[in-house]
């Protein structure tokens, strides 16, 4: 169980080490990519707290719970792929992190859907 937060909870860390090194190479960013590459923050930033969040319920569910109906799963893996899409507006370390990341938490997202499902 432990390494199942663990590596949920990774897209968290990975997001804020694109949010800290993007203070440090955004300055240079057009106004276009700047708002992209924004745009690709926030959206990996929510998809990977639903996805902690989804993870916390599916691990102390007691009973039988369609975690599919009550998680926008579809949604949220899009929403992270698209973030991994958007990275590439960015500028060196970030914009790696950023790509990585999306794909790392579309890749969760499809594997804790798929375990959740009934």
């Amino acid at each position: 169980m432990l390494v199942i937060m663990t590596l949920n909870s990774l897209p968290l860390v990975l997001v804020a080490g694109a949010v800290s090194l993007y203070r440090k190479e955004g300055e240079n960013l057009g106004f276009w990519r700047r708002l992209v590459f924004l745009t690709g923050i926030i959206f990996n930033m929510v998809s990977a707290a639903v996805l902690m969040s989804f993870t916390v319920h599916a691990l102390a569910a007691t009973k039988p719970v369609d975690l599919d109906r009550l998680y926008p799963v579809l949604e949220m893996m899009g929403a992270s792929f698209l973030a991994s899409i958007f990275g590439c507006c960015g500028k060196r370390a970030s914009r790696v992190l950023l790509v990585v990341d999306g794909l790392l938490t579309t890749g969760l997202w499809y594997f804790a859907a798929l375990g959740a499902s009934p």
